[in-house]
């Protein structure tokens, strides 16, 4: 078991480098689009395509600031269905850091965009709603490790009258909101990832050792049609942790391209969170967690059966 050990802390500690650039481009990513949040944005004819887009951008919060326009009925179900489907929460990051996975990625990411746009506009067509509430206002919430999400804080939300009270006050507080955007909160998203990828690493190597790898994968085998349910179960928990574990599966192959696409569908980040705590219709919260929950083990179940043939 000690090797057991020293090989999980290995495995994880070489994809730690490549987790702390991923997250630093996330950091950019979500900055340079923080200020274009709005409701307008995610309506019209575009707007299953622009939420899928927008979903499959790997950032710790889009689904989070979708859930807000959602509950402020300013953006449509099949919108909101879109950016669940194709957000994928932690596993970019996780399969990018890994280059033994990196093929696995395009294939998981294309199926989900693909599904969550068809899915988005099937849903606003049969679900027509014309009382919508579209302003340009940039909507903001709190996502991952109290991460604000979907506005331009480093400029000027930067600081209030009470911490700033002259231009170097606002300079100060401007590098100090740099640094923690920059640096502290890639570092600490990547070691948290890091600790989790190391959880599942060592988890299945002791499986493993006990029963062996070709009784883990025959195992794997015979269940592989309860994998897109059993992982959509993983992935509706609102935790970074649950997009990991499935990410990281799926790149060690123990989890099925299905399996995997199942899991990452329903996995939403905090989004579903902030869609039981904040939305005023229990019924309309059920329909939607509902709708995202089954629509994504069909198209695990689907993907399952496609693979089997070929």
């Amino acid at each position: 078991m000690i090797d057991v050990l020293f090989d999980a802390i290995s495995d994880s500690l070489k994809v730690l480098p490549f987790l702390i650039l991923a997250y630093l481009v996330i950091e950019l990513l979500e900055h340079a689009t923080a200020a274009k949040f709005s409701a307008r944005l995610l309506n019209g004819k575009l707007s299953p395509l622009i939420g899928a887009g927008l979903g499959v951008i790997p950032q710790c919060g889009f689904s989070v600031v979708a859930t807000k326009l959602y509950t402020n009925r300013s953006i449509a179900m099949g919108t909101l269905l879109a950016v669940y489907l194709s957000t994928s929460d932690e596993a970019i990051a996780v399969l990018v850091s890994d280059f033994s996975a990196i093929d696995k990625l395009l294939p998981l990411l294309a199926i989900k965009v693909v599904f969550a746009v068809a899915v988005g506009y099937a849903v606003n067509f049969f679900c027509r709603k014309k009382d919508l509430n579209v302003t340009n206002e940039q909507v903001s919430a709190v996502g991952c490790h109290n991460h604000v999400v979907g506005k331009d804080d480093d400029c000027a939300h930067c600081c209030d009258e009470s911490d700033c009270h002259s231009d170097e006050d606002h300079k100060i507080k401007h590098r100090r909101n740099a640094i923690k955007r920059y640096v502290a909160h890639p570092l600490l998203h990547a070691a948290i990832t890091f600790g989790y990828i190391f959880a599942v690493n060592f988890v299945l190597g002791a499986i493993i050792f006990w029963v062996g790898k070709d009784a883990l994968v025959s195992f794997m085998g015979e269940i592989a049609f309860l994998q897109p349910l059993l992982a959509a179960i993983v992935g509706l928990i609102p935790n970074c942790a649950s997009s990991v574990v499935i990410a990281q599966m799926y790149a060690v192959g123990t989890l099925s391209l299905g399996g995997a696409i199942s899991g990452l569908c329903v996995s939403a980040g905090l989004g579903l969170a902030v869609l039981v705590k904040e939305n005023k219709s229990v019924k309309d919260t059920a329909v939607v967690i509902g709708l995202l929950f089954l629509l994504s083990v069909a198209l695990g179940l689907a993907v399952t059966a496609v693979t089997a043939i070929i």
